[in-house]
Order: structure tokens, then sequence, then C-alpha cells
């Protein structure tokens, strides 16, 4: 597997997560990428770098909301949007604590906001960094098993899943960050007009 492959996988799923940058890299394609390399061509260190990726944008996250914490407030609170999550993440983790930091990885863009509040609010670092931990081995961990399961499956099917990731790990990248997109817009689009019915 190259470098190039590895780096690129690696700062998928970092970016994923990082504040500024998750609004326009979606680790999904990333992270189903790993599990069908995993499964066609036994490349577990794809998974290890998206589980690495992930983990040090939490770090990173943490680390920000700590040092950072007035220009994070600044950011957090600039929008309704980024307000609405920003709070959303300080209930659940005054409600619920470190389980708070292991399940917003599920939460989509209460995930964003998390390391940094936890970090801005002081929570210890070695809390944080458990619940991260898990927060990373389901959420990321879900969508590698369902990409090996899908590699399985195709080659199941008569699909020669070696060959196809081999020779288009890069189309399914790009078709990834592109699906992910018009689906994020689309569910934003539809979100907005339902609300305004309410």
């Amino acid at each position: 597997m190259s470098l190039s492959l590895l780096s690129a996988l690696f700062f998928g799923a970092f970016f994923d997560a990082t504040l500024g940058t998750c609004f326009f890299v979606f680790g999904e394609a990333y992270f189903l990428l790993a599990g069908g390399l995993a499964y066609s061509e036994h490349a577990w260190q794809a998974v290890a770098v998206v589980f690495a990726g992930a983990y040090a944008a939490d770090q990173t996250g943490y680390l920000i909301g700590h040092r950072l914490r007035p220009w994070f407030r600044r950011f957090a609170l600039a929008t309704h949007q980024r307000r609405a999550n920003y709070r959303k993440a300080l209930v659940l983790l005054n409600r619920h604590g470190i389980k708070a930091v292991a399940v917003s990885r599920l939460l989509g863009p209460v995930a964003w906001f998390m390391p940094a509040i936890c970090g801005s609010v002081g929570l210890p670092w070695p809390r944080f960094a458990a619940g991260s931990a898990l927060g990373v081995l389901l959420g990321v961990g879900g969508f590698v098993c369902l990409g090996y399961a899908s590699a399985w499956g195709a080659e199941h099917g008569d699909i020669d899943v070696r060959a196809m990731i081999s020779a288009h790990k890069w189309t399914i990248l790009l078709v990834g960050q592109a699906v992910f997109l018009v689906a994020a817009l689309i569910s934003r689009s539809v979100g907005n007009a339902l609300f305004q019915k309410l």
C-alpha cells in the first residue's frame, strides 16, 4: 500500500473531525475504503491510520478548546447553527459526562464540537482520552466494518473486489466525498424546509 494512500486516509479521517475542515471533508468515504482495503488487500494498516487520524483529530480539538478558550467560544457562537450544536454538546456533557464524549462520535455535528468543549470546560484529559478512544472505536469502527462487509459481499457476488479497489481507490474516495456532500446538502435543505413548517 502506497504512502500517499495511507496519508490520504489519515488526513481524511483527521479533517473529518477537525473544526473548520469538518464542514467540507466527510470521513465516511475514507472509513469505508479502509474497510474495503482490509478485506481485499489485507491492508490492516489502512484501518489503523483512519483510527489514528480520527483519534488525533479529537485530541487536537481538546487542545484547541483548552488553549484557545476565548477564540473557541467566539467560533462556536458565531452562527445560529453552531450555537445550537454547541449547546447540544454542552448539555450532553453536563448530563452524561464521559459517556457523552464516546456517544458524541455518533451524533454528527455534535462530534465536531465535543472535544473542544471538553477542553474549554476543563474536563481532565485522561477521562476525555478514554471517552474519545471508545467513541472512535464505535463511530469509525462501524463504517470500517461496513466497508469490510461490503467488499466481502461484492466478492461473493462475483465481483472482482481486489481489482476494482486497486484500480479505482482514488475515484472511490472522490466519488464518496461527492455523494456525502450532496447527501449533506439535501438533508440540510429538507431539514430547513421541515423546520419552517413547524
